[in-house]
């Protein structure tokens, strides 16, 4: 079933976040006034403009809407986008685009799943999990509030940890080159990353890290307020390389170093500890 209607002063789905975006997002393109097309059953989606997802449990095949809202509390719909959307997810939605460039915001609960291969397509994880896979090169990544699991191959992405909860991140399949960052609003989050077979980038400092090296010539880099929490590097060698920024640190004023059980332990003037798993001597020589 399809029919259009007009959104009233004030009106937008219940949930939808403002930490993340997508209650900006919606408000900017279902203002007051706007008039849109509703689908409460299955359909196959060709007018453009905005469209809203009433129902439940539906397959949508999105091949004209420019951005798609999924105003229904339980969701558990899935949306196959043939054409460049933004899709604003509701609980347990499932979003796949095989080559259109896709932007995708998480629900505020349950588990939004995705499988991105388009060119340029971004993730923003909602206040519930998410979880999927990105193919497509410059894809953008970033978790959300609760726990957030990419698998991405696409070169020259940028996949970013979540503020809080578990983010996932795994490139182990990667050529690259991508940049791995951790978020600096993450004073209580987790982030978990393998790193591919490219020069990739790991940016870390902020909550809880643990990223395994991959075998391309890998850059760990630290930024001066971007930091004070705990990093382990797995699988750090000779071919990799460290840098700094904002620190102050030369050739003759270099981090604190301590040999320990489980490797060389590296202080930064703002407190972020980093541990290289399994390094039996000071990277520096100080």
């Amino acid at each position: 079933m399809s029919d259009t209607a007009t959104i009233p002063s004030g009106v937008q789905p219940a949930n939808y976040s403002s930490a993340t975006g997508s209650s900006q997002i919606f408000e900017a393109n279902f203002g007051p006034g706007t008039i849109y097309s509703v689908v409460i059953d299955s359909s196959v989606n060709t007018v453009p403009g905005a469209l809203v997802v009433g129902g439940t449990g539906t397959s949508q095949t999105i091949s004209g809407a420019s951005i798609v809202s999924d105003s229904n509390a339980t969701g558990n719909n899935a949306f196959t986008v043939t054409s460049p959307t933004v899709v604003l997810a509701a609980p347990s939605d499932t979003i796949t685009a095989a080559t259109a460039a896709t932007t995708v915001y998480g629900g505020w609960a349950g588990i939004t799943q995705f499988s991105l291969g388009g060119s340029g397509s971004s993730v923003t994880g909602g206040p519930g999990d998410i979880t999927g896979v990105s193919t497509g090169a410059n894809t953008t990544l970033i978790g959300g509030g609760g726990n957030s699991i990419f698998t991405v191959t696409g070169a020259n992405s940028l996949a970013v940890a979540g503020a809080s909860g578990i983010t996932g991140i795994d490139a182990s399949s990667s050529t690259g080159p991508l940049t791995i960052a951790t978020n600096p609003l993450a004073n209580s989050g987790t982030l978990v990353a393998t790193l591919g077979s490219g020069a990739d980038t790991f940016i870390g400092g902020a909550g809880a890290s643990t990223v395994t090296a991959g075998s391309g010539n890998d850059v760990f880099g630290f930024v001066n307020g971007h930091a004070g929490g705990t990093v382990v590097i797995i699988g750090f060698n000779a071919s990799d390389n460290i840098a700094f920024g904002g620190y102050g640190y030369t050739g003759t004023n270099l981090p604190v170093e301590t040999v320990t059980a489980a490797g060389d332990v590296m202080t930064l003037n703002d407190g972020t500890k980093i541990l290289f798993a399994g390094l039996d001597h000071k990277l520096f020589n100080n």
